[in-house]
């Protein structure tokens, strides 16, 4: 396992003003470089620890003593599978963030990543600022899910709903005609800055807007978002 820190530390990420750290679990070195590269130019100041096996997984997240914010994990691994970390982050770790980063938009693999914890999935083939873009949402609370997988997941609810659910079926939950927007766009597969660009309102107001529809919808997640634009029938 290896560790880089950025020269600049004086940058505080994480809300309580403390240092963001972060690990990428990745066996294909020329992979795990581009991605801790993309997250030190994305979140100056942040440490990053990084692992090619899940038993070198296991020991950075269990064994250091550090806290991780988050965990970028891929899926396919020389010792094991990433569900199996995941799984463990979301049992034992409740601080740690496991966002799946792959090559894999299956439904097995997605769905599977899903039901072990994980509270972002982001597939490899994507450009360096689209990426970094999926960064800045992570450390921002905001987990991601890309724009391909949400229409994936949208895709398999509405496939394999037994019966639809009718706006009039769910809770007696008032949105406003802003947020009811928001969520539409978020049920696309839409970035918060993508959003606030259609919209016409600031990255922050878009925020609060998301926070908002969270709240009141009792959901934690960008799946959750499409799968409750797609009830509503706003997608």
């Amino acid at each position: 396992m290896n560790q880089s820190r950025d020269a600049d530390l004086s940058r505080s990420l994480r809300p309580d003003g403390g240092v963001l750290h972060a690990l990428v679990l990745d066996d294909n070195r020329e992979t795990r470089n581009w991605i801790c590269e993309t997250l030190l130019s994305t979140l100056p100041g942040a440490v990053i620890a990084t692992a090619a096996t899940c038993a070198e997984a296991e020991a950075a997240l269990f064994q250091s003593g550090t806290r991780y914010d988050f965990a970028l994990i891929d899926l396919d691994l020389p010792d094991g599978h990433g569900i199996d970390i995941i799984r463990a982050i979301a049992r034992d770790l409740p601080d740690t963030l496991p966002v799946v980063i792959t090559i894999f938009e299956d439904d097995a693999s997605l769905f599977d990543a899903l039901a072990a914890g994980a509270m972002g999935y982001i597939l490899k083939g994507v450009k360096a600022a689209s990426l970094a873009d999926q960064f800045r949402r992570i450390a921002a609370g905001e987990p991601p899910i890309s724009p391909r997988i949400a229409q994936r997941m949208i895709a398999h609810f509405q496939a394999h709903a037994a019966t639809p659910r009718p706006e009039a079926a769910l809770p007696d939950v008032a949105l406003t005609a802003r947020e009811q927007e928001v969520l539409r766009l978020l049920g696309k597969g839409f970035t918060g800055t993508d959003i606030a660009a259609a919209l016409g309102i600031t990255p922050n107001t878009c925020a609060s807007h998301t926070k908002s529809i969270y709240r009141k919808l009792n959901i934690s997640s960008r799946a959750e978002a499409a799968l409750a634009a797609s009830r509503r029938g706003l997608i």
